[in-house]
């Protein structure tokens, strides 16, 4: 498969590249290191073959296991999934993650993109796919991590894991509301083609401003990261337990 933002894979929605975006301090994020999508239960035998060919390592599912066991993905055989659910789920579901304790189990935040912030369980999601981002540290081995439809729990975890590369928050709030322009445009192929321009931002903000969609609600999880937390360094610290040598690997790890 070619180096692009949004990736040819016939039997999936959304699925992005997050290989060339900029950092505010000049680096640029490796191209096969991280992958964002929805849905992988219809992938074709050939769209298995060009992700095995990608790298395809670490599939992160962000869905409840109920969600995953109705369409469960479609993955090469060297790929190793996960299940980490980000929305509090059912007691007799199993995921992958460690059983949280009973005292942290409830969050009352009622704006979902507070709770995926502040939720036990989301936390405890979104600290376990860093573990595995950090594990993912072999040359051309790919990351993906997503949802059902590659928006909200997919765009959460896309704005968490870029801010602590040190990605500006504009360009995440660009790579977020892509999502919508995805949806609404027919032509999957122009969208790639025009996604490859030098000029590709300033296409999506005027696509954005036309859709009306000013990505607002990402806007929610940043502000109760820093109602609650002061700075993202606090909230990295505190909930996703990420060291100042966890962050510096992670930066080593995913940009040039």
């Amino acid at each position: 498969m070619k180096r692009e933002r949004l990736l040819k894979i016939e039997g999936s929605v959304n699925f992005r590249e997050l290989g060339g975006y900029q950092t505010k301090d000049g680096h640029m994020l490796k191209w096969q290191k991280l992958l964002r999508s929805g849905d992988l239960s219809r992938l074709t035998d050939q769209d298995v073959q060009n992700l095995a060919e990608y790298g395809l390592h670490y599939d992160i599912d962000l869905r409840s296991p109920s969600e995953a066991s109705w369409l469960t993905d479609r993955l090469p055989k060297s790929t190793i999934y996960r299940s980490y659910p980000v929305y509090p789920i059912a007691q007799n579901d199993h995921s992958d993650l460690p059983k949280l304790p009973e005292e942290q189990a409830e969050t009352d935040y009622l704006h979902p993109y507070a709770l995926m912030i502040m939720n036990p369980q989301s936390q405890l999601a979104f600290r376990t796919m860093f573990q595995d981002l950090l594990a993912n540290d072999k040359p051309n081995q790919s990351l993906l991590f997503h949802c059902a439809a590659g928006k909200d729990r997919t765009g959460v975890a896309g704005f968490l894991i870029l801010t602590a590369l040190g990605v500006a928050y504009e360009t995440i709030k660009q790579d977020y509301v892509l999502t919508n322009i995805v949806y609404s445009t027919f032509d999957q192929d122009e969208l790639r083609h025009r996604l490859q321009n030098k000029k590709a931002a300033t296409m999506v903000n005027q696509m954005n401003a036309a859709l009306q969609v000013q990505g607002d609600t990402l806007d929610v999880a940043k502000q109760t990261i820093l109602d609650n937390y002061g700075d993202y360094a606090n909230y990295f610290a505190q909930a996703m337990h990420l060291s100042e040598a966890d962050l510096t690997d992670l930066r080593r790890i995913y940009l040039q």
